[in-house]
């Protein structure tokens, strides 16, 4: 029985890790393509190489510069065109750098179905691939993209963390990528920020094993689980090496007054935080936090679904925050003196969530 043509992801923060890496796995074997993705303006910009070169180049003009457009207009035709060559039965899809992996494999995992363009084809592994020197501090760091001339698009306002986080928590399996010694924090770091039921390997990018990589069946629900501020589901790792994190946790509700009085508290430190929290002024809509490298977001999720009615924060650092960081939430959290207070009126929080419903 012929093996199903196995589509593979590899996220990074560095062109050389993401060139290193993908040059080492499709040397491993002559069936193993590799396509690099980058965009550059309002185009994206493709590369198909395997062991033997550089098979193609070309560039496409996007309707709009995002990752959603490129996976729809160019990735998916890419690897439809390529698996009907009959040349590969493996493909690694290198995305640009600081690109997100679940957005596409969300794409691809629909394509893959029965009656979709890509169906019969399986996904592998989802890699991301750190540099062991830098992950320690990149996870934390709150320097601009276009800083460091890593911008996904232009007016990109993510700092590197915001990037590094989503990453982590959406891999499969993380390699730090180093040819000496991996320092512990850099393993405590990765070991924290990671996903529930994700693998660690660490040393030089020729060491990675291309087989298990594909080998490994890339469960999408699962995974999406990793970045759903809702579901939290990561992994739980001891604090070592200086890196800590903290699981806040309440049934109640944060007021929305104080929330906006204690944010500077809660969200401006060199530390990731995510998670979800309620209003009374909303009692029906979650709100969603993401936090890294002192830049918070948050907005509405739209609705609870079948997850539990809380608010809840988990915190990663390494820094001396860790306590103001939990006094602070818990000086959001709604008193037991305040639950029958009138909140007809709304909130102030409408630059935040939009306005209120009713």
């Amino acid at each position: 029985m012929t093996a199903p043509f196995t589509i593979s992801i590899l996220s990074t923060m560095d062109p050389v890790i993401r060139a290193s890496v993908s040059f080492s796995l499709a040397l491993e074997r002559a069936d193993t393509v590799v396509i690099h993705h980058d965009l550059v303006g309002d185009e994206i910009r493709r590369v198909v190489s395997d062991a033997s070169g550089v098979v193609e180049t070309d560039a496409t003009e996007l309707e709009h510069a995002c990752l959603s457009c490129a996976v729809r207009e160019d990735l998916i035709p890419t690897l439809e065109r390529l698996r009907a060559r009959g040349r590969w039965t493996r493909a690694l899809v290198a995305l640009p750098v600081t690109a997100e992996s679940a957005p596409v494999t969300r794409a691809l995992n629909t394509a893959s179905r029965r009656g979709g363009e890509l169906a019969g084809t399986r996904l592998g592994a989802v890699i991301c691939a750190v540099d062991a020197t830098t992950i320690a501090d990149d996870a934390f760091n709150s320097d601009f993209l276009d800083d460091r001339g890593l911008s996904l698009v232009e007016d990109d306002g993510r700092v590197v963390a915001e990037a590094v986080a989503p990453m982590l928590a959406h891999a499969d399996l993380v390699a730090i990528v180093g040819d000496g010694p991996v320092s512990g924090e850099a393993v405590a770091t990765v070991g924290h920020l990671r996903g529930r039921g994700s693998s660690v390997v660490a040393g030089p990018a020729e060491t990675l094993d291309g087989d298990a990589i594909m080998a490994h069946e890339h469960r999408c629900h699962r995974a999406m689980g990793r970045v759903d501020p809702l579901r939290l589901e990561r992994h739980v790792e001891p604090d070592s090496n200086g890196v800590w994190s903290i699981d806040l946790v309440s049934t109640k509700p944060f007021h929305p007054d104080r929330l906006r009085e204690h944010l500077v508290e809660l969200g401006s430190h060199d530390a990731r935080t995510r998670g979800h929290f309620r209003v009374p002024t909303r009692p029906g809509e979650p709100c969603a936090w993401e936090g890294a490298g002192r830049q918070v977001s948050v907005g509405s999720l739209g609705s609870w679904g079948r997850n539990r009615r809380a608010t809840r924060l988990v915190v990663t650092g390494r820094g001396p925050e860790r306590e103001s960081i939990a006094r602070a939430f818990d000086a959001c959290l709604l008193r037991d003196d305040e639950r029958h207070l009138n909140w007809a009126n709304g909130d102030d929080l409408s630059d935040w969530l939009g306005p209120v419903d009713g």
